[in-house]
């Protein structure tokens, strides 16, 4: 079996349960583990991300959808000649990755048509249905199935550790710095887990943008900055962002020490570091029952 991944997470679940060896294909976002890196790319984006502020990636964003054109440039030559038997895609984040459209469109011009298999997550628990259908589409239930019990296992061992919790802080988990968003889908639901309470961002629903004044009301008391695909070198960059917004040291996040960025794959990502990122907040929201993990700078 030849697969082309399309979608970071969906890759780091295929090499989770053994199948990394049978990717001959990937998006330029997987690059997670670090072996995928050496397989072709065959799908870019059409923004030069590093090159432009968290402005400048939001305008470009929004200019290629006024426009309606596609942010993701699949090579269709490549594809071709890579003759895969298995492409997976999603559809949910056009942003994060290649639309399922545009896959299903360049799919439509293979000589042979390969299985489409879409990994969509918008709830935590939708990441262990991901894991069952790759496992079912690449011949790897068995191991599918032991991940999944492996992952739940964690999960219930870091929800055991604070099931007497009593005081929950208010959270903000900032996806983006410029303009100013709140983190949707599966992550207000993470906070939750991990024993916060997330007044900003919605369960299942898209990430929203919000106002400074919104921010201040909310007063959170603890700040997790996770600009969605940044890295914590990137994210520290651009920090002055939120530093430097009126009435920033009044926060009670700020006032506390409790403002923390982060390594936004463990986060926006719904594969199996999901849970390395659930049990990074446990340790954020409830120090004093968890041990400070590397992947972590304070500010």
């Amino acid at each position: 079996m030849r697969i082309c991944s399309f979608f970071s997470s969906a890759t780091e679940l295929l090499y989770a349960i053994g199948a990394g060896r049978l990717v001959v294909g990937r998006s330029e976002r997987c690059d997670y583990p670090a072996s995928v890196q050496r397989k072709p790319v065959v799908v870019r984006s059409r923004i030069a991300s590093a090159q432009l502020s968290s402005r400048g990636i939001d305008e470009a964003v929004q200019a290629l959808r006024r426009r309606g054109a596609h942010q993701y440039e699949i090579d269709e030559i490549l594809l071709k000649r890579l003759r895969p038997d298995v492409v997976v895609t999603q559809d949910l984040c056009n942003v994060c990755a290649a639309s399922h459209p545009e896959v299903l469109e360049a799919v439509r011009q293979l000589p042979t048509r390969p299985r489409v298999v879409s990994v969509t997550v918008r709830r935590f628990d939708e990441l262990f249905d991901a894991i069952d259908v790759l496992g079912k589409a690449t011949g790897r239930s068995k191991a599918a199935s032991a991940l999944r019990a492996q992952l739940r296992q964690e999960v219930q061992a870091i929800q055991h550790r604070i099931r007497c919790v009593r005081v929950k802080p208010r959270v903000w988990c900032a996806e983006w710095l410029d303009p100013l968003m709140a983190a949707g889908h599966w992550i207000p639901e993470m906070v939750a887990r991990a024993g916060g309470l997330d007044g900003l961002g919605k369960i299942g629903e898209d990430s929203a943008r919000i106002t400074w004044e919104a921010v201040l009301h909310y007063d959170p008391e603890v700040i997790i900055v996770m600009p969605c695909s940044f890295s914590i070198a990137r994210t520290v960059k651009e920090f002055p962002l939120l530093a430097g917004r009126p009435g920033w040291t009044s926060v009670s996040a700020v006032k506390r020490g409790r403002v923390f960025a982060v390594e936004g794959a463990l986060f926006h990502r719904p594969g199996p570091r999901l849970v390395q990122g659930l049990k990074l907040m446990a340790t954020l929201f409830h120090p004093d029952g968890f041990p400070k993990p590397p992947a972590i700078h304070s500010k």
